[in-house]
């Protein structure tokens, strides 16, 4: 832990005789069932002849949001996952995985980095980018004659956030469905995605295609709301989020058998890995990103292919985690990295229980409260928090029995590990320069306009722990429970109050502006907005401004808060479409057609149908107005 950051230069073997070592793997039943029975130590011998995996295609399929106990394969019996469990019963299935941060882009970040979120200044979504001098898993692989293409399912990875570096084909976008609440929230659905990556293997057909070749598929379904396409049928009635991943199952199983077709499968390594859990209300936590307990830091980690492993695997004896997937799939394929990561290879080295892997998140600092960070071994947890925890996780799996407050020896040594840690990414400038900065112009030119550009939130001790403030957070999941069904008086003065014990959070304040609009009291809706842009200015306050007073044709007023909002997010889509729905309602055709035109060039993957619509119209527009 703690390396340096690595470089884009030189390149050495990662660590280790592939396959040699792994006497911690064990053999579970032969079928992949969800039966307990014991299992069966493994000789080495048995597996020496799968060793040579050099020039195997790489699948990697993430899973979002997806919880291992929610798998057939985990053991869970309500599960729907075939496709998933027949992977592990033709693989290696790791018990106690974990990744690091419950939260998207960091987690994938690590994952194609092998390094953790400190080290690359990725913390949380929408506002970081991954910098350009980190090493991708992508990147070593196209240096060693892969072809690299990816076909993610929502915009939180969009490319954007700088995961697309090293693909040859990087492809996300929103299709008529996939617009969700906005922001973060577009995505398209499992079919969609294999859709995707069925018609590039086919394309490659056609082309004639030949080498090895690394495809990242990513699914987002399990990611709230839960709506799958087969969540309706009777069998899933009370189990929205079961229906989600068995309807991944469903498309992933098309896209295996588009593999099969082709005989890609003897020589494709699989890696399946979800990149976070889902709280599901335990702990009191309803989704993911605000805690660090097990619901959401265990996640899927499954490795399989036909003629590496000869039957079912399980390793339950230490504990693994994603940042070690880039070295251990370097390892399999047998292809050198110069990097110093963060990880370590699975398949090089026997489990230690005194492994620690760190664990964090910030999430919480968006909702006014502290940030965690942790250490979390095979047998137990440390969490620095406001009020610190420490569980035993082999009597305590749960996380019910807090610890801390009896001081037992491991403790103390956890807390002195991570302090050392944390040390040696104290002063790294890593987290700060991975997000956008305002320039002293923009500032200037913001201030202008009478904002004042606030410094990035501090972290600072004084902030509550997000253990007090859950049930806050997870009233805006009733909010909007209500909305849904119509009730909006109801939900506007849940948010009301939400938004009194949360001055600084701006969700809830956009769903009070939401509410009152709604219920038409449209100069309600302006004031709350402008109260709170003038106190905490943002892209998305100040956008949401700007479309409020263009519904009460203050069109002057409108441009000028999103001149405001282009300054802090000049590659926001909705910004130039909305500009250009200002000059369309004034007949200013030409200056409309810019505008959409500029919203696809900077944002086509979320706002392309849309821009594309309306550029239509301002165009007919334009040659209705010329002689």
């Amino acid at each position: 832990m703690g390396s340096p950051p690595a470089t884009k230069t030189g390149h050495k073997r990662f660590g280790g005789a592939v396959l040699l070592i792994l006497l911690g793997l064990f053999a579970w039943n032969s079928s992949c069932s969800r039966s307990r029975d014991p299992a069966r130590p493994t000789a080495p011998a048995d597996l020496l002849r799968h060793a040579a995996a050099a020039g195997f295609n790489l699948l990697l399929i993430t899973l979002d949001t997806t919880r291992a106990d929610r798998l057939g394969c985990y053991g869970y019996e309500q599960a729907e996952t075939p496709t998933i469990d027949a992977l592990a019963g033709r693989g290696v299935r790791f018990d106690d995985a974990v990744t690091s941060v419950p939260i998207t882009l960091p987690s994938h970040a690590t994952i194609m980095t092998g390094r953790y979120p400190p080290a690359i200044g990725v913390r949380d979504n929408g506002t970081y980018q991954l910098a350009e001098e980190h090493v991708t898993l992508a990147e070593i692989l196209k240096g060693n004659g892969y072809d690299a293409v990816a076909f993610v399912a929502s915009f939180t990875l969009d490319e954007r956030f700088g995961l697309n570096q090293g693909f040859d084909l990087y492809e996300f976008e929103v299709g008529p469905d996939g617009r969700k609440a906005g922001g973060l929230a577009y995505e398209r659905r499992a079919d969609a995605v294999s859709d995707s990556a069925i018609g590039w293997l086919q394309a490659r057909d056609e082309s004639g295609g030949a080498g090895p070749f690394f495809m990242w598929v990513h699914y987002f379904d399990p990611h709230v709301p839960y709506d799958s396409p087969i969540g309706p049928a009777a069998r899933f009635r009370g189990r929205p989020y079961d229906a989600e991943i068995a309807f991944v199952d469903l498309q992933l199983k098309r896209l295996l058998a588009a593999f099969d077709e082709r005989g890609l499968r003897d020589r494709t390594l699989i890696v399946l890995v979800s990149d976070h859990g889902e709280g599901l209300f335990e702990h009191d936590e309803a989704t993911h990103g605000i805690f660090i307990y097990e619901t959401t830091l265990r996640v899927a980690l499954i490795l399989s292919c036909p003629a590496l492993f000869d039957g079912p695997y399980r390793v339950d004896d230490r504990v693994v985690a994603t940042v070690d997937l880039l070295p251990t799939i370097l390892d399999l394929l047998d292809v050198p990295s110069g990097m110093l990561g963060d990880g370590q290879s699975l398949l090089a080295a026997a489990g230690s229980p005194q492994r620690a892997v760190y664990i964090e998140t910030q999430m919480p600092l968006s909702n006014g409260c502290s940030p965690l960070y942790g250490l979390r071994r095979h047998g137990d947890k440390y969490i620095q928090a406001p009020r610190p925890e420490y569980y035993n996780l082999q009597e305590d799996p749960k996380e019910l029995q807090n610890l801390y407050s009896r001081g037992p020896l491991e403790l103390v040594t956890l807390k002195e590990q991570l302090a050392e840690v944390m040390d040696t990414w104290s002063g790294d400038e890593a987290g700060r320069s991975a997000a956008r900065l305002l320039t002293d112009e923009e500032r200037r030119r913001l201030e202008s306009l009478g904002y004042v550009a606030g410094d990035e939130q501090s972290e600072s001790d004084a902030l509550p722990d997000p253990k007090d403030h859950i049930s806050v957070i997870n009233q805006m999941t009733e909010i909007t429970r209500l909305m849904a069904l119509g009730q909006e008086r109801e939900a506007l003065a849940l948010a009301k109050e939400v938004a009194a014990q949360s001055e600084d959070w701006y969700d809830p304040i956009r769903m009070v502006a939401e509410l009152h609009w709604k219920l038409g009291e449209r100069a309600e809706a302006l004031s709350v907005l402008e109260e709170f842009a003038e106190k905490h200015p943002s892209p998305d306050v100040l956008y949401q401004l700007a479309r409020t007073l263009f519904f009460c044709q203050r069109e002057a007023e409108c441009l000028e808060k999103l001149a405001a909002a282009e300054l802090l997010d000049a590659q926001a889509g909705a910004i130039p479409v909305l500009r250009g729905d200002v000059f369309f309602r004034q007949k200013r055709y030409q200056r409309a057609v810019e505008q959409y035109q500029r919203a696809l060039e900077i944002d086509g993957k979320r706002f392309g149908p849309e821009a594309r619509r309306k550029l239509r119209q301002a165009k007919q527009g334009l040659r209705g107005t010329q002689p």
